[in-house]
This record gives C-alpha cells, sequence and structure tokens, in this order.
C-alpha cells in the first residue's frame, strides 16, 4: 500500500497519479510571432482560472493546419495542469466541464482519469489544494523566470483518494461553497484572501474525513 504524509479517513487510500490516470498528454508550442487569423482555440496557462475553472477573457486562436495528426477534443471530465510559469503558478488546475474543439499550449498537462476509480473534478480540487499548499513551488525546477514541473514527478504525485461516491459528495459541497465565494468576491473583493483561506480549510478537512 502507498504511504502518503498523513493518515487518511477509512475507506481513503493514497495512490500516485498514474494508477489513476488513462493519459498524460502534454500540448505543443505555437509561437505569437507566427500567430495569425486562426479557427482553434489553443488554451495557455493564462486560461486556467480560480476556483479550477477556464478563463477565457483572454483568448488565442491557431489555424487548423497548426494541430498535430487525429488531435482529441477535449472531453469534459479532463484536467489541465499548469506545468510550466512563474513558480507561484506552477500546478495551477483547472477542469473541462464540456466537450472542446481546442488545442493547448507546451506548458499545459492534459490528464484524463480512470472513470472506475476517479472523477475529474477531484483530481482538479485535490491538485489545486497542493498548488495552494505551496506542493509544487517546494519542488518544481526553477530556471531564470521560470519554473517547471515535468510529466514524471507528476505521475508519482501523491493523491488522495476516497470512494467515488464520496469523491462526488465533497465535490458538489465545495462548488456549493465556491459558489457563494464568487458571489461574495463579486460585491466584497477586499475579502479574498479570506475566502480563500476559508475554501483550503473546507478542503483540508475533507481530507481528514471531517465533514
Amino acid at each position: 500500500m502507498t504511504e502518503g504524509p498523513y493518515r487518511l479517513p477509512a475507506g481513503w487510500r493514497w495512490v500516485r497519479l498514474e494508477e489513476i490516470a488513462l493519459e498524460l498528454q502534454s500540448g505543443f508550442a505555437f509561437g505569437k510571432r507566427n500567430a495569425h487569423e486562426g479557427d482553434i482555440l489553443q488554451l495557455r496557462p493564462y486560461n486556467i482560472g480560480d476556483y479550477g475553472e477556464l478563463e477565457l477573457k483572454q483568448t488565442f486562436f491557431i489555424p487548423r493546419s497548426a494541430l498535430p495528426v487525429k488531435w482529441p477534443l477535449l472531453q469534459p471530465g479532463d484536467v489541465l495542469f499548469n506545468n510550466t510559469n512563474s513558480v507561484e503558478l506552477v500546478g495551477k488546475t483547472a477542469l473541462i466541464r464540456a466537450e472542446m474543439q481546442a488545442a493547448f499550449s507546451n506548458h499545459i498537462t492534459r490528464i484524463r482519469v480512470r472513470p472506475d476509480m476517479c472523477v475529474g473534478a477531484w483530481l482538479t480540487l485535490t491538485l489545486n489544494a497542493l498548488w495552494q499548499q505551496g506542493f509544487f513551488a517546494e519542488r518544481c525546477n526553477k530556471w531564470i523566470g521560470q519554473a517547471g514541473y515535468n510529466t514524471e514527478n507528476l505521475r508519482q504525485t501523491l493523491i488522495p483518494l476516497p470512494p467515488l461516491d464520496e469523491q462526488r459528495r465533497i465535490v458538489a459541497h465545495l462548488q456549493a461553497v465556491q459558489e457563494k465565494v464568487k458571489t461574495l468576491k463579486e460585491s466584497h473583493a477586499q475579502i479574498d484572501a479570506d475566502l480563500r483561506r476559508l475554501e483550503q480549510a473546507i478542503v483540508d478537512r475533507a481530507f481528514r474525513g471531517e465533514l
């Protein structure tokens, strides 16, 4: 049995990410210097928004001819992991909620989970919790002005895994909290930091079976 950093609730277990992943796929580079009017959205790190959602206020399109052969559609439940960015943003993760004909840059890794073991929303929640705790900032490779967390390290990352029904229950609970957070954030931007701490506290309690 894989052992993690702390004891999990009954029925939960630690797994390496590769155990719950059907695929880990890296994106591809398409430099802005070559950009022109295109018809395919290429998701980039700035499209990975807060709360595990995509942020599409800023978009970048590439020509269809730039796609690799048989480039797959993004499916609901796919997880997009920001593998390269500034240190504080490496590990930020978003969930795909609807089928999208979109590409993604080489700074993003797409993770498709095994549906018999994990839901994408749970993996997104877990990776974002690790990101907020500074897990990836501590372990990423650092260069001048940039940092990265490679695919092999991502495969070996330990994930707390409850039963599927428990995953869905916790995800639904947190999504309800996040909706309240978003509403409060719109009217009280100055308390955003407190709300983030509240969200993290709920995640920590969930991991320890205290909800």
